[in-house]
């Protein structure tokens, strides 16, 4: 039944089903690709390697927080308001339970958030930043979504709310967070008990469209294989059968 598959139609038949599945095969990997947004996370991986530039030449007050803003390293100078300061609970760091220390840092410019660190357990007040003219070393992050819950005592939040800080907070308000790896008065470092927070993860969710495209693209090819094989046997089992000359017997 194989013989008829070295014929020259069917030659060229199957070498042109090669070339179809390949391509769904290459077309469904970068469908995939896609979906899981590796341009993103290359785009986040070159902004941490960048060179540390100062905040307000990176991004500009209310300006959209743009995907390859993550993890960009920046400096932010400016003076601490202590008495804006926020605890956000329920956060967790190599194990530790505690709660992230957000103080707003007013600059020429406008006012960013600074996650400064992790302090332990849900204290009702942050721990005093450095006071007078602070230079803050970080990593760029986004804002967090709202989490609803009963009201928290004291300064507790659930979360960096951005879109509700700007009214409570004065000035004009970057749409960013910083995560403070070190902070410098007078060019030294300042000495603080709050564990460092990182910036986020850089992976991406997985875009369920594109991911879905690419499956299709895989059911084509197999389906161009079931539409080949189909073919070719059809035609095989109707071919006729090859019967030998009968020998005439002389009587």
């Amino acid at each position: 039944m194989l013989r008829g598959l070295f014929t020259p139609r069917w030659v060229g038949y199957t070498a042109l089903l090669l070339v179809a599945v390949a391509a769904c095969v290459l077309l469904g990997l970068w469908q995939l690709g896609v979906a899981r947004d590796e341009g993103l996370k290359e785009a986040v991986r070159s902004a941490g390697v960048l060179e540390r530039a100062p905040l307000q030449d990176v991004l500009d007050p209310h300006a959209a927080f743009t995907a390859p803003l993550s993890n960009r390293p920046v400096t932010a100078t400016g003076t601490y308001d202590a008495a804006r300061s926020l605890v956000v609970v329920e956060r967790r760091l190599d194990g530790t339970d505690g709660s992230w220390v957000v103080t707003p840092l007013v600059t020429a410019e406008g006012t960013v958030a600074v996650l400064r660190g992790l302090t332990p357990g849900t204290p009702t007040t942050a721990p005093t930043p450095p006071t007078g003219t602070v230079a803050v070393d970080g990593t760029l992050g986004p804002g967090e979504s709202p989490r609803t819950g009963p009201a928290l005592p004291g300064e507790q939040r659930r979360s960096v709310d951005l879109a509700s800080l700007v009214n409570e907070w004065p000035g004009d308000l970057y749409n960013a967070v910083v995560f403070a790896s070190a902070e410098r008065v007078d060019g030294s470092v300042v000495a603080t008990d709050l564990q460092r927070v990182p910036p986020p993860s850089l992976d991406a969710p997985l875009n369920l469209r594109n991911a879905a495209y690419a499956v299709q693209w895989w059911v084509f090819g197999v389906f161009a294989i079931w539409m080949w094989w189909k073919m070719y046997r059809a035609e095989q089992e109707g071919a006729p059968e090859t019967v030998a000359p009968r020998e005439e017997v002389a009587a």
